[in-house]
């Protein structure tokens, strides 16, 4: 195969790669970036400061984050070794984020990262700036934030790709020439007719660091996309690349040439290489019958729904919301409800909205809330200080659980979005020396570590498995050493019970990792429908109980199809990686892959 450069791409600004630091240095301080991080990583040496690690190391604390090796070779590979120019394919669970994290710090130590775009799916925006900020005290505005103007205006930008590509932002995005751009999950660039490939193949940036557990999804041609966005020529033309790698018979050839290449640009670590013990997950899902002044509730609001969506779809958001607080608690949805009837100028509309006002007023029982002190009392016997974390949606549902602990004679944490990070710091530490129950909202799910507690509790469940997932991950996650339990709470023939037993357990989504998921729910993404969407509509549209039983049963089988995709692919991604040298093992010697070879059709 031709030897192929970095190509005369000038959204890049680097210094000439060499396979040895000392050779790194040389070159920068001949002047071939005179601001990047190898110029500066030579300034220092030159001055006489010690160069030889990570400098940011020392400013971390280490009670917030807990770097693994591979994780600090990771971040140092991908800055000193690869010019700052990665792809981080670590398989899923191995903290990527945190690699990324290590990265960023460091530059901003250097003072090299002056302005920085962090693009990642939607649903995972607020976990990237919630896990900068607390683990790395580095601060960037989200685009969901009330702050956020315009990708002009800040320096230091989270926003989910399709945000950045939409008509509003696009020209704004592509007319800035930023220091640094970080993709995440970058699979979802690997189609070169997307609008996506072609915002990031239009991007000005210096340094790029590209995340993705799966860099290969269907053929290998995914794995040359993304590379040609991050290094520009390395594999050279697109059929060039196809026909020197893959024979006629569709099998994978020429490898020691493939691992060379990927070698610059490429860094996976595997959790079979690494040290890391992955406790067991635990899942508990227990439906209630209702009493049947609960079930009158239910139904009403759920007719309510119906019937006001039929006439105006602009209420979406509203009729979505009632649906998901009748089965959390009647506090919460006495809220809303009064809200509605102070807002509503149709005269039906307020009588119907009065007889869901009666309708709350009757419930003696919350069934759910007498429940929950069974599981509560569970661990209380079997858990180091009785320590629970039950996690509810709304700050009415919260406020009633924590009345009810209180009196019972729990000893009771509340945690929400509006305490201030201090008040946040305090809570979480009296939750870990005193244990007891904390009640969370879902501003737990942003960047928190809480892997003392292994038990928690979804009182109420988003329709969201990602939401679910990111709530599990504050107690499942590299550091916890005990098995998790997680309890999920339902009644039975709600919209709630139909999510759990027909969605969630019925194709086992509690054991995937927010990656896999990512994987799962991108066919539904890319057709423009959120999941939530996609619950909410069978719903309404369903004529009867066993109507929306089989509309369930159907949402389930396209999922089970796109979890065997994700299967597929991961099996994919190990088969062509199998054996490989990138980075995981950098003492295996170069002739141990010699003749190795893939099918590929067996998995496309």
């Amino acid at each position: 195969m031709p030897e192929s450069g970095a190509g005369d791409d000038s959204r890049f600004v680097t210094v000439e790669r060499t396979d040895h630091i000392a050779e790194s240095l040389t070159e920068s301080e001949e002047g071939a970036s005179s601001d990047g991080v190898l110029a500066a990583f030579a300034r220092r040496v030159a001055a006489g400061e010690s160069d030889t690690a990570l400098q940011a190391l020392d400013q971390l604390d280490r009670t917030d984050v807990k770097l693994l090796e591979h994780q600090v070779n990771a971040a140092y590979r991908a800055l000193f070794e690869m010019n700052g120019t990665a792809l981080l394919a670590d398989e899923v669970g191995l903290g990527k984020t945190i690699e990324v994290g290590m990265i960023l710090k460091e530059m901003h130590h250097r003072d090299t990262s002056g302005s920085v775009l962090i693009l990642t799916p939607a649903q995972l925006a607020k976990q990237w700036q919630g896990e900068l900020s607390e683990k790395f005290g580095l601060e960037y505005v989200c685009n969901y934030d009330d702050e956020f103007v315009d990708f002009a205006t800040h320096d230091h930008v989270i926003a989910s790709i399709d945000t950045a590509k939409s008509d509003r932002h696009r020209e704004t995005v592509l007319a800035r020439d930023w220091d640094v751009l970080v993709l995440d999950e970058a699979h979802y660039v690997k189609n070169e007719e997307t609008e996506r490939y072609s915002l990031i193949d239009q991007l000005r940036y210096r340094y790029a660091f590209f995340l993705t557990a799966t860099p290969i999804q269907n053929e290998l041609t995914d794995l040359y996309n993304i590379i040609s966005l991050l290094r520009p020529g390395l594999f050279g033309t697109r059929d060039v690349f196809h026909n020197y790698f893959v024979d006629t018979n569709d099998t994978l050839v020429n490898t020691e040439e493939l691992q060379r290449r990927l070698g610059q640009v490429m860094i996976r670590n595997r959790r079979a290489e690494t040290d890391i013990d992955f406790t067991d997950r635990h899942i508990d899902t227990r439906t209630f019958p209702p009493t049947p002044a609960e079930r009158e509730l239910y139904e009403l609001v759920t007719e309510y729904v119906t019937g006001a969506y039929s006439q105006d779809q602009g209420q979406k958001l509203v009729l979505m919301l009632l649906q998901k607080e009748v089965v959390s608690s009647p506090a919460a949805l006495r809220g809303t409800i009064q809200k509605q009837l102070h807002d509503q100028e149709h005269l039906d509309s307020r009588d119907d909205l009065r007889s869901i006002l009666d309708a709350i007023d009757a419930i003696e029982t919350n069934t759910k809330q007498q429940r929950l002190t069974d599981i509560i009392d569970q661990a209380r016997e079997t858990v180091d200080k009785g320590r629970v974390i039950v996690f509810t949606q709304f700050r009415a549902t919260q406020a009633t659980l924590l009345a009810g602990l209180a009196d019972a004679g729990y000893t009771t944490h509340a945690f929400h979005g509006g305490h201030s990070s201090a008040e946040k710091e305090t809570i979480v530490a009296d939750f870990e020396r005193e244990g007891g129950i904390l009640v969370s909202t879902d501003a737990m799910n942003e960047g928190r570590n809480l892997q003392f507690c292994n038990i928690m509790v979804n009182y109420d469940l988003p329709w969201n498995p990602m939401k679910v997932e990111q709530r599990i991950g504050r107690i499942h996650r590299i550091g916890q050493d005990r098995d998790v339990y997680v309890f999920n709470m339902a009644l039975e023939g709600t919209i709630e019970e139909y999510v759990l037993e027909r969605l969630y357990s019925k194709i086992d989504l509690f054991q995937q990792t927010v990656g896999e998921l990512s994987t799962i729910l991108s066919g539904l993404e890319q057709s423009g429908q959120s999941f939530e969407d996609a619950i909410f509509e069978r719903l309404l549209d369903a004529g009867s109980q066993i109507e929306l039983e089989n509309d369930f049963d159907a949402m389930a089988v396209d999922l089970s199809e796109q979890q065997e995709l994700a299967s597929k692919m991961a099996e994919f991604n190990d088969g062509v990686f199998a054996g490989f040298d990138l980075g995981a093992d950098r003492d295996m010697p170069a002739g141990g892959v010699a003749g190795a070879q893939t099918r590929l059709g067996d998995h496309e």
